[in-house]
């Protein structure tokens, strides 16, 4: 690889165009594309934009999916991979399931391409601003290739092992944990209110303690305001919780089940497309 890679973007979601325009900013030179041109064409003057995946990535050191779930990835890559250099790295950041990490790392290989295991903790704010927490599966070679694209989008790496799934494993963990806490702060501004209290007083009472959390605030707060601009979208956590049911049958399932009943009944109120703070619509009438 040369010391300044090339890179290419596939999805340019809330996450994806963020993580685009930052890897661009950073002066590496970078091709985008998306399955809607539209998105593609706003970064214009920034990055080269392809009209398919494959032209995407033709003669890429590394290529970036960053797409809403493993059948988008499967469906984008059937056509990409192919058309990748041999030895190029597959810097795989979508959120999409132990199982699904394992078959494309086994697809890269195949291919003769180098996976490493990458998704990302943050939303909307921390991707915009490059302080995303990027979790990596990979050689300690990927992992030193695939720096400048690191440096431009994450303020913290935490490596979870040297190969898939490993990552996307810690990923479910944590995002079990993400779905859990902004359910968990829905739910008790939800019993303030319900006794009469003003609900402001929840967050008052938590903040400085030892149970604090500044994500139960910002959360909250977006709760009592109903600003549910996404950040998250809603639909989306509720994939990760459902991918986390299925990754450990073997553990008990009461607290994810009645997460994926929570935010599943949230979505089908016409939530899913709002930030996950909307959770806070299954507690209410």
């Amino acid at each position: 690889m040369t010391m300044t890679p090339t890179v290419s973007v596939l999805g340019l979601g809330i996450m994806g165009s963020a993580m685009a325009r930052r890897v661009a900013g950073s002066g590496l030179p970078t091709t985008v594309w998306n399955r809607s041109a539209a998105r593609a064409e706003a970064f214009r003057g920034v990055a080269t934009v392809a009209g398919t995946p494959d032209s995407a990535v033709a003669g890429a050191d590394i290529v970036l999916t960053m797409l809403f779930d493993a059948e988008a990835v499967r469906t984008v890559m059937a056509a990409a991979l192919p058309a990748m250099r041999p030895g190029a790295i597959w810097l795989q950041c979508s959120t999409i399931g132990v199982e699904a990490a394992r078959e494309f790392a086994g697809l890269a290989a195949a291919a003769g391409v180098r996976f490493v295991d990458a998704p990302v903790l943050g939303t909307k704010a921390p991707a915009q601003a490059g302080t995303l927490t990027s979790l990596l599966a990979a050689s300690d070679a990927a992992l030193a290739e695939v720096q400048p694209v690191l440096a431009a989008t994450s303020a913290k790496v935490v490596r979870a092992g040297a190969e898939a799934p490993a990552a996307s494993g810690l990923k479910l963990a944590m995002n079990a944990w993400i779905a859990t806490i902004t359910a968990g702060i829905a739910q008790s501004l939800a019993i303030a209110s319900r006794l009469g209290l003003d609900p402001e007083l929840v967050l008052e009472s938590l903040r400085g303690g030892a149970a604090d959390s500044p994500y139960a605030h910002l959360k909250g707060g977006a709760m009592l305001a109903g600003g549910f601009d996404p950040q998250f979208e809603l639909v989306g956590l509720l994939k990760d919780v459902r991918l986390a049911r299925a990754a450990v049958p073997e553990l008990p399932q009461e607290l994810l089940a009645a997460l994926d009943a929570l935010y599943g009944a949230a979505a089908d109120g016409g939530a899913a497309h709002e930030d996950i703070a909307a959770v806070w619509r299954a507690f209410q009438d």
